[in-house]
């Protein structure tokens, strides 16, 4: 089935010249990739895509129910050319499937060259009957509004009763502030970014009322030391992921799985290592609630995720509970013992990923997930 395109809606038309295109199914079930920050390491001016992420070509070549994908902004270099360009559709070329762009900064440093190539910057499609909306949020410091805002919502209005899923993509983490639950992720860049922005005021209550399942994707992390790998979130109708390449350890990008009754599931790849599921599940780095509570054990356990530290209070005064913390692949790591209400772990030295943590007493065994970060 091809994507039915709609007002500004702007497919990379390299790949139709060539013959190739979204094939037909038996049944609605699809997947699509999101990729951000493609052109890799700050500083390097691939040929190109980021090197590890074309290593991956094959990889999402030999899925066949891999559809299209959308690339998620800062897709070429700071200040770009025709050649960056040029250089990014042969990439794309050779991947064989449609991609669809969500532009980011950089790529917005020369506006005048990007949309003379391939038109408008926000736009919409719907394919199997999903709606997928692109924004840029560049144009206005970060914010959805004017023509783009009114847009966005003509656009909703007119397809949520029929369409199933919602899909909205752009690169900036635009859910991000200082005095929210993500504060402690942090993108790759605030570059544009104006002191106040409409997400929470304008872009998220608009679709948190809707009946549909809604999706924000974006694009602006994991190229640098300073920069979270990639995040994600879900509440109520709303799922947020953001993800990213360049800093090389924490490479990523993401496969959405779509299956016949329109739910939702996530692959998150690694880059750079020969496991692709070396980071495990993405939705096991949730970060709401921002801790984890047992309302049966009176158990509390924050912040999660976690940096330095891992604070463990029991609500009432602890039973004499012995604790253990493992890794993934079981081994134990830290052992402590607590017969007060409150115990700190300390995790400074621990590298970041997926973590088991194991409460035992007299009476019960507990085991949570912990995400470090």
């Amino acid at each position: 089935m091809e994507p039915t395109v709609k007002l500004k809606a702007r497919m990379i038309v390299l790949l139709l010249m060539m013959g190739l295109g979204i094939q037909a199914q038996d049944t609605a079930q699809y997947s699509f990739f999101i990729a951000g920050h493609t052109y890799g390491k700050p500083g390097v001016n691939n040929p190109g895509l980021h090197p590890p992420f074309k290593q991956k070509f094959e990889y999402i070549k030999s899925r066949d129910e891999i559809k299209f994908g959308v690339l998620t902004g800062d897709i070429v270099s700071p200040n770009p050319t025709a050649q960056d360009w040029d250089e990014v559709d042969a990439d794309i070329a050779e991947l064989g499937l449609p991609v669809y762009f969500a532009v980011g900064n950089h790529d917005m440093e020369n506006r005048p060259l990007y949309e003379s190539r391939y038109g408008d910057t926000y736009y919409y499609f719907i394919f199997h009957n999903d709606l997928f909306v692109v924004l840029d949020p560049n144009i206005d410091a970060w914010n959805i509004s004017g023509d783009q805002l009114q847009f966005m919502k003509n656009t909703v209005n007119d397809n949520y009763e029929t369409v199933d899923n919602i899909f909205v993509l752009f690169h900036q983490f635009l859910w991000w502030e200082k005095d929210n639950i993500y504060s402690q992720l942090k993108p790759n860049s605030f570059a544009g970014r104006a002191d106040t922005i409409n997400f929470w005021s304008e872009i998220e209550p608009f679709f948190h009322q809707l009946p549909n399942k809604v999706f924000f994707l974006a694009g602006d992390m994991g190229a640098a030391w300073w920069s979270s790998d990639f995040t994600y979130d879900s509440y109520d109708n709303l799922s947020y992921v953001c993800s990213g390449m360049g800093e090389e350890i924490g490479d990523n990008f993401v496969i959405l799985n779509i299956d016949s009754t329109k739910k939702v599931s996530y692959d998150l790849i690694c880059l750079n290592t020969e496991d692709l599921n070396c980071f495990g599940d993405l939705t096991d780095y949730q970060i709401s609630p921002s801790s984890i509570v047992s309302q049966t054990l009176n158990i509390k356990v924050f912040p999660n995720p976690a940096k330095d530290f891992l604070n463990i209070k029991f609500k009432t005064n602890g039973r004499d509970a012995s604790i253990n913390l493992y890794n993934i692949d079981g081994r134990l790591l830290k052992k402590d013992r607590c017969n007060t209400c409150n115990k700190t772990l300390d995790l400074s030295n621990l590298p970041g990923g997926l973590y088991f943590l194991t409460i035992t007493t007299d009476l019960y065994q507990k085991t949570f997930k912990v995400i470090i970060q």
